[in-house]
This record gives structure tokens, sequence and C-alpha cells, in this order.
């Protein structure tokens, strides 16, 4: 199977230090981006939009996140034009971070869906689902706090202040199990893993700890990512503040 071309990227022009200003722009409208990702998902989780009109906002998303990565990757490929290799390294493993953490994003709110639901049968064992919803409600403030912090960061960095590192929610543990860790990535594409299918009861669900272990391992892994990409940030406002030395000498 052939890849699909690369869409033509956007025209970026500018000193080096605009070119990265540009860049951490655009993480700012990234973070606003996941805002509105988080908030969407929330309404159709409370029933107040339909299927139809969440999966119209996801593709509305999905496209200005591609505009994003699309701007990245000309900032990216015109610094290195410019012999600026350290801040065009920089950019690509913000890049690559931000890839994880989107697929990972949509991988929890696959996970929080199913679980909504409460079709599972241990999920109707007593108290079984509130828990879950109190889980669900902390992988949305922890997503939240993260997402805000990174908004800070950028803003920060634009300003020419220190970066300051990600936060992490204590409770991610444990691993997929190995029957499902191909759902994952499966799940990251809109489509739940097979296991968690409508089944009759007790048959095709995934038990409690798949769940848990599911859910945990893609917050371990969203965290990952946004640790990656505020290092990569951080080395790029230290790129930033010499290129406005050279600036000043010049």
């Amino acid at each position: 199977m052939e890849n699909r071309a690369r869409p033509p990227l956007p025209p970026v022009a500018g000193t080096a230090v605009e070119l990265v200003e540009r860049f951490f722009a655009t993480q700012e409208r990234r973070a606003a981006i996941y805002a509105r990702f988080r908030d969407d998902f929330a309404s159709h989780l409370r029933g107040e939009t339909t299927a139809g009109d969440y999966d119209a906002r996801v593709r509305a998303i999905t496209s200005d996140m591609a505009a994003c990565s699309l701007e990245a990757i000309a900032i990216e490929e015109a610094l290195k034009t410019k012999g600026r290799d350290a801040a065009s390294a920089s950019i690509r493993v913000a890049q690559m971070g931000e890839k994880t953490k989107l697929n990972m994003t949509c991988t929890l709110q696959v996970l929080r869906k199913a679980a909504s639901e409460g079709r599972w049968s241990w999920q109707r064992e007593r108290g079984a689902e509130e828990e879950v919803a109190a889980a669900a409600a902390r992988v949305a403030v922890e997503a939240l706090a993260m997402e805000e912090e990174r908004a800070r960061d950028a803003a920060r960095a634009r300003r020419g202040g220190g970066l300051r590192t990600a936060l992490n929610p204590g409770w991610a543990n444990g691993n997929f199990c190995a029957a499902h860790d191909a759902g994952g990535a499966t799940a990251a594409a809109g489509a739940a893993c097979s296991c968690f299918d409508s089944a009759e009861d007790g048959a095709g669900e995934p038990t409690r700890e798949e769940y848990d272990g599911a859910t945990a391992e893609a917050t371990k892994a969203l965290e990952e990512a946004v640790i990656g990409i505020n290092e990569a940030l951080q080395e790029l406002k230290y790129e930033l503040a010499e290129m406005r030395e050279e600036e000043e000498e010049e």
C-alpha cells in the first residue's frame, strides 16, 4: 500500500526568532483546540449532543489539529534551511510527542465512553458505577490541568520565561493485558478494542482489571508524551534565548 502524499505545507517566513515564536503560538492554538475537544466530549457524555453532532465536531477538531501539525512541520523545515538544526530537532521531538498525546487522548475518551454506558457486569456491582465515574472525572480534571499548564508554559516561553514540569496523575499504574495491547491503537483511531464491543453479560467484555489497566497504560503514555513535549519546549526556549542574543549583537 502506498503512503498518502503529505498535504502542502503553509508558507512560513521570517527570521529564526520569528519562526520559533510562531511555533510557540501554534502550541497555544493546540491547547485551545484540546480545550474544545474536552468540552465537546463532556457535553456528549452528558447527552447534550447527538453522536452525529459530536462526530462533526471531532472532524472539525481533527482538521484544526492537522493544520497545526502542518504549520509546525513547515516551521521545522524552514529552521533547518536556516541552519538552525537544534531548534528544528526540538520541534520534531515536540511533534512526535503531540502525535502520541492526541492518540492517547482519543484512547482515553473511547475508554471513558465505553465505561459511561454501564453495560458491563462488574459495573452493576454495588458502588462500582460510582467508582468508575469518579475515576473518569479524575482523568478529565488531570487532563485539564495538564492542558492549562501547557498553555501557561507556551505563554511563558514566548515571554522568555522558564517552563515548568508537566503534571503527573499519581494513580496511573498498571498495564494493558497482552490480549488487549493492540486495542490502544484501534481505539486511538476512533474505535474501541473488540473486547469493548457489545456482548451479552460476561461474554466478550473486559474485566475490571483489564479496563483499569488499559486506562492506566493510556494515561501513562499520555503523561510521558506531555513530559517529552515540555522537555522539547524547554530546549527550544533556551535556543530562542540564544537566537535573541545573537540578533542583539548583530
